[in-house]
């Protein structure tokens, strides 16, 4: 089983300034657009119809798989290269799992 997630420090700067090429540390993690993001903010992703996304901690997201019985065989990070964050931290991670038994 591969499940792939986005890395939960993507969500900590600022989404319109990272499109501009500005990094600024701007939420914490656990992450929500519902929560993290003004109306306007919001609106637009929402007027565009794109999902609204949620940030969930390693803990949560590595942990979850664990309780869940799983036995992790593998962790891959990737980057995308079109975010500023990525010429400083991998972006995103895919883990790599088994259920015994």
């Amino acid at each position: 089983m591969l499940a792939g997630f986005a890395s939960p420090v993507l969500y900590i700067v600022d989404d319109a300034l990272a499109e501009k090429g500005e990094l600024l540390i701007r939420h914490a993690v656990p992450y929500s657009d519902l929560t993290s993001l003004t109306d306007e903010e919001r609106r637009r992703y929402t007027d565009k119809d794109e999902p609204l996304v949620y940030g969930h901690t390693l803990e949560d997201q590595i942990g979850g798989q664990l309780d869940a019985g799983l036995v992790l065989t593998g962790l891959y990070e990737d980057r995308d290269p079109t975010h500023p964050l990525a010429k400083f931290v991998a972006t995103f991670l895919a883990t790599r799992a088994i259920k015994p038994g």
